[in-house]
């Protein structure tokens, strides 16, 4: 099971990295550049549609115990992220240290 994982982690990452290499030659911006904020929003929104509870479970929960008369329970933040998260990590804790030693 892991080796799966870590081969669909790395066949994402390198998939993603294709994929903005590619975009970047379409659109006209520097791969070196944005890879990493382009990585950094892919994994946000990953992360942020493959949870359950956290901040705006919270506000809902709060508003239905206002509402009536049974307190509701607490939600907390729960990610159930999987093989393609964490290549979309790998992606982009590469090209954050690829733009670190570019930079400098």
């Amino acid at each position: 099971m892991k080796k799966f994982i870590s081969r669909t982690s790395l066949v994402t990452a390198v998939t993603l990295a294709i994929a903005i290499w590619i975009g970047s030659l379409l659109f006209a911006f520097s791969y070196g550049e944005w890879s990493f904020f382009i990585g950094l929003g892919i994994t946000v929104v990953l992360f942020f549609f493959n949870s359950s509870g956290g901040a705006l479970s919270k506000n809902a929960t709060l508003n239905a115990s206002q509402a009536g008369w049974k307190v509701q329970k607490d939600n907390d933040l729960k990610a159930n992220v999987g093989a393609v998260f964490y290549g979309v990590l790998l992606f982009t804790s590469v090209s954050f240290v690829v733009m670190m030693v570019s930079y400098f």
